[in-house]
């Protein structure tokens, strides 16, 4: 495990207000908490908290903030010793704001915010004694991140990876904001008149300020594939990054509940899920909304995914293989996963149906396996005696008629699974290799069949595939079977 020093970036303001409300938070909004209500066995409501992000990494793993006021020189001497254990948080708004004595309320534009947070990791390097740091961002927060890493240091002839040893993000649209309505004239609208700077989430001001070399009012290459947007372009490795995504839109309540009827079912109420991510990046999907009290910034899944990315010890990729489906030009198939830890209140990880992120085009490929997950684990915050780290994987897979039938006379039903199943697996490290343990729900409740390396294993990773069960097998072809590769994560 390697602790350093986080710094939090913090998302957009859409409004003066919205920018007066982030300054005057001393946290800039990342020590917000959150109150779940659940419902126990007796169908009574409960109580459930999560404290904050920033408050759970100082009890969970005994980091500082450094609060930035008078006393920063009194409060880097109290932590001497432990300064790489402390958080900072980006206070760019400050700036434009009359809070402070600013005679001016103009934003920065994004290549600026860049240019602070160079200067502010330098700061933050140079106090603690650390070689690098790691990046926590919330939405915009992610894109002031990418311009630094891909635009502003490589003009400077630098490598981001220097200075970042890992970045994080809060549903981030890494590929833009994008509407579902007024085909395409509310983006059109948007990125004229940038209002507060709202074209930062356009194509062509994306385009600028990535870019290394690309100048403010340089317009967008013919031809240039919106695609490019979600890559790093080399400058960074997205091994080295995790994407957090949303898929609950109901829940936002920004601009009144406008965003989510404009951009879509088929996002967080802001950002849509396929443009959440950066390509080739580790992520999650979790049914959280973009922000608020109950947003995924305040959410435990969000927490437990950046927890375990930022310090785990452990990582596990888990990928779908030698899947052959049948029928494919009369149906189409979509599959569902759920991944849970042992010892944790909700799941970490959940692509559903009815939340509009399944598995479906990468079915039919029988080129390469089919990713799953990959999940980093912590074997001391096992809930076991002996830090084995146990997961459950549930799996459904559902099919669907490409063409209306007579649904009457139809034997098949839509919406019932042709196969679930759940995964349970005990991983646990030792003697500098891991061992490994399954067994399938339908089969057994605890995992008792040990798992053998397959020849694919090297000294650094630990590849093992798992069959599936007889169910799954008539399904989803004989062969399938769901491969583990287990390595060292730091």
């Amino acid at each position: 495990m390697q602790y350093l020093p986080i710094i939090f970036v913090r998302g957009y303001a859409g409004t003066q207000k919205d920018v007066e409300q982030t300054v005057d938070d001393p946290f800039y909004g990342f020590n917000s908490g959150s109150t779940h209500i659940r419902v126990d066995e007796k169908e009574n409501p409960q109580k459930f908290f999560f404290e904050s992000p920033l408050l759970r990494l100082m009890t969970d793993h005994g980091y500082q903030p450094i609060v930035e006021n008078q006393n920063v020189s009194n409060q880097i001497k109290r932590l001497s010793g432990q300064l790489h254990k402390t958080i900072w948080v980006y206070r760019f708004y400050d700036l434009t704001t009359p809070s402070y004595g600013s005679s001016s309320v103009v934003r920065q534009e994004m290549e600026e915010i860049a240019k602070g947070l160079r200067d502010l990791i330098q700061n933050v390097k140079q106090t603690t004694g650390t070689d690098k740091v790691y990046l926590v961002a919330h939405s915009m927060g992610g894109l002031v991140c990418r311009s630094l890493i891909q635009k502003i240091y490589p003009e400077e002839r630098k490598q981001a990876a220097d200075h970042i040893d890992k970045l994080f993000t809060y549903a981030t649209p890494h590929g833009g904001i994008y509407f579902e309505v007024g085909s395409g004239l509310l983006e059109n609208l948007r990125d004229r008149f940038q209002l507060n700077n709202s074209d930062d989430f356009g194509p062509q001001r994306m385009y600028q300020y990535l870019t290394p070399g690309v100048q403010p009012k340089d317009e967008l290459p013919k031809g240039f594939q919106l695609e490019k947007l979600q890559s790093l372009e080399n400058a960074f490795s997205p091994n080295r990054v995790f994407s957090l995504i949303g898929t609950n839109a109901h829940d936002y309540e920004g601009g009144f509940g406008l965003s989510r009827r404009t951009v879509g079912v088929k996002s967080d109420g802001l950002v849509q899920i396929d443009r959440a991510y950066i390509t080739g990046s580790h992520r999650a999907y979790v049914h959280r909304s973009h922000d608020g009290r109950y947003g995924i910034v305040n959410s435990e899944e969000g927490y437990q995914n950046l927890q375990r990315f930022l310090f785990g010890d452990i990582q596990v990729k888990l990928s779908l293989s030698n899947v052959q489906l049948k029928d494919l030009d009369k149906n189409f198939y979509q599959l569902e996963t759920r991944v849970a830890l042992r010892g944790l209140p909700i799941p970490i990880y959940e692509q559903a149906i009815a939340h509009y992120c399944p598995i479906t085009q990468e079915l039919t490929r029988t080129d390469k396996p089919i990713p799953l997950f990959t999940a980093f684990l912590i074997p001391r915050n096992s809930a076991s005696d002996n830090n084995v780290c146990r997961y459950a994987l549930r799996l459904a897979l559902h099919s669907f008629t490409k063409q209306q039938t007579n649904w009457l006379g139809e034997s098949h039903l839509d919406q019932v699974p042709l196969w679930s199943d759940y995964l349970i697996t005990d991983v646990v490290e030792l003697n500098s290799t891991y061992k490994a343990a399954y067994s399938w729900n339908s089969d057994e409740k605890e995992p008792v069949t040990n798992l053998n390396p397959n020849p694919k294993s090297s000294s650094d990773v630990y590849v093992a595939d798992v069959p599936l069960p007889e169910r799954g097998q008539k399904v989803l072809g004989t062969n399938a079977a769901v491969c583990l590769e287990i390595s060292k994560w730091q």
